[in-house]
């Protein structure tokens, strides 16, 4: 019976340390989750940043110098308060 405390006793030790730094914040399952929180958030803001740069380029490319496209810069005149004078716009925003 002496041996079973003794081995349980030098036994606690090392899995105790083996279960805190498991489970541990810096380098354990906490920060396991954390991180993946972290990459999930920043890959979102990503294809948000994706989306966003295509929609710029779109608009890029419908100003091009060599092939301008006439209904945007119609809208776009409109936005600015410069129609026709037969014309009504409404803004809606």
């Amino acid at each position: 019976m002496f041996k079973l405390k003794t081995l349980l006793l030098v036994s606690i030790l090392p899995l105790a340390y083996l279960i805190y730094h498991l489970i541990g914040f810096e380098n354990g399952i906490n920060a396991y989750v954390h991180k993946i929180k972290l990459l999930k958030s920043k890959q979102v803001k990503q294809e948000k940043l994706k989306k966003e740069i295509n929609h710029y380029k779109t608009k890029i490319l419908l100003l091009d110098a060599n092939d301008v496209d006439i209904d945007f810069l119609e809208e776009k005149s409109y936005e600015l308060g410069q129609s026709p004078n037969n014309a009504f716009t409404v803004k809606i925003k």
